[in-house]
């Protein structure tokens, strides 16, 4: 056993991702990606959108759902010659302790759940009003046309019963139907889609959208799509990925006490939902190895009896003062904790920008070379709100690509999720 500091020292080694590390992973995502386009079974479902590149003159009124977790939101938007007004929009929990209903659960089914979003956007309805409408469903879903998908496996921690293998679309229609309100579903997507379709509109060069928030995960352009040789946005689902990642020990037990273990393992490393639990995991082990509030006054309890989320390893990063003084630790113990968080914090974005070379290697098919330009549009609250997340991003294309770093522009692009679900829509109408 080595000393405090090199227990501390030999933690933040092991989240290290170096430049070669960088661009050996990415060129095995690059391989997964494309056998998987070519048809064989791989960690990426490479999920065909069925939505190319918009053309800038959609527009129209638009209902719009997202369900990007245990929140639920129900917006309308006005699209006119490249110009989006938000019509107006109605916010809702999944989960209501008050009103004693969780719809996540297995003990809420199908008609409950899509029911309960049918009554949402009955509300936002006008009179007589007759709207048509993009869904965004962040969900592992096979998609067989622009408004047929059917859900693969629920992630997030959602386990809600009767839904998983069914078309999502029709469940929603069923619903709407039932309660007579005037709405057709023509579009499905996952928020990650949406994003990409938004910063479609604003920047030419923009074939990548990613998210990094709660969940993760990124699509691109493809330019040939083998269903129909033409330009096709592809939904990698990359947050399943697991092939030459830098796993550790903490990972490990992440991965074992997780709904489904050994899926989703790239999203276990880098997502906002499993940040905080990774964090507790690293400094239980420390405590444990007397590199960790030693001293008798800390209030352990207070410290590890909590469920750990991402804001607070924002914190621990922002205000390691306001760490010593809530748990009575010291700025020693505090500044530890604040190292940890921005090891795990550079990972995470390494790790993604590591998946977004992978696409740029696949679209170029030069190498480790990239010599067109690129914007990649990321949304979510890892990117937006981390301490220096766009910052890290930058220095990790620029380690490992050097130059070529000067060729990708990186857009924080908001509300993929509904703007993004209003365009798909639109584009499904005027095809």
């Amino acid at each position: 056993m080595g000393s405090k500091l090199e227990i501390v020292q030999d933690v933040i080694n092991a989240f290290e991702v170096n430049k070669e590390s960088m661009l050996r992973t990415a060129m095995l995502f690059k391989e997964t990606m494309e056998k998987s386009l070519n048809g064989e079974k791989t960690c990426l479902k490479m999920l065909p959108s069925y939505i190319g590149k918009p053309t800038g003159k959609e527009q129209g009124t638009f209902m719009t759902i997202d369900m990007g977790g245990t929140n639920f939101r129900c917006t309308k938007y006005k699209i006119n010659n490249g110009n989006f007004e938000k019509v107006g929009e109605i916010k809702q929990k999944l989960i209501n302790k008050e009103k004693n209903y969780d719809l996540t659960k297995s003990d809420s089914d199908e008609k409950q759940l899509f029911g309960f979003m049918a009554e949402c956007i009955g509300e936002l309805l006008e009179p007589e009003e007759s709207l048509y409408l993009g869904n965004t469903f962040s969900f592992p879903c096979r998609q067989e046309g622009i408004n047929d998908a059917y859900l693969i496996q629920w992630t997030k921690e959602i386990t809600t019963s009767g839904v998983v293998g069914q078309n999502i679309n029709k469940l929603l229609e069923q619903s709407l139907k039932e309660k007579n309100i005037n709405v057709k579903p023509v579009a499905i997507l996952n928020d990650t889609v949406g994003t990409l379709l938004v910063a479609m509109y604003s920047y030419q060069t923009a074939d990548i959208g990613s998210i990094m928030g709660t969940g993760h995960n990124t699509c691109y352009l493809e330019n040939n799509h083998p269903l129909n040789g033409q330009k096709m946005i592809v939904n990698i689902e990359s947050g399943n990925y697991n092939v030459g990642l830098p796993v550790t020990k903490y990972d490990e037990i992440i991965d074992k006490n997780s709904q489904i273990p050994g899926a989703q393992l790239l999203e276990k490393m880098v997502s906002g939902y499993y940040m905080g639990s990774l964090l507790k995991e690293v400094c239980k082990d420390l405590y444990k190895n007397n590199a960790l509030f030693t001293n008798e006054d800390v209030d352990i309890d207070a410290f590890f009896n909590q469920n750990f989320n991402a804001l607070m390893v924002e914190n621990f990063i922002l205000y390691p003062s306001n760490t010593k003084e809530q748990y009575k630790c010291s700025i020693e113990d505090a500044e530890i904790v604040k190292r940890v968080s921005e090891a795990i914090l550079k990972r995470t974005v390494r790790l993604v920008a590591v998946s977004h070379m992978g696409i740029l290697f696949h679209q170029e098919n030069s190498g480790t070379s990239v010599n067109n330009e690129h914007v990649i549009a990321i949304d979510g609250t890892i990117y937006e709100k981390m301490p220096n997340a766009p910052q890290l991003m930058k220095e990790a294309f620029r380690e490992a690509l050097g130059d070529d770093a000067s060729n990708i522009e990186i857009r924080l692009v908001k509300d993929g999720s509904g703007l993004g679900a209003a365009i798909a829509a639109a584009f499904a109408v005027t095809q």
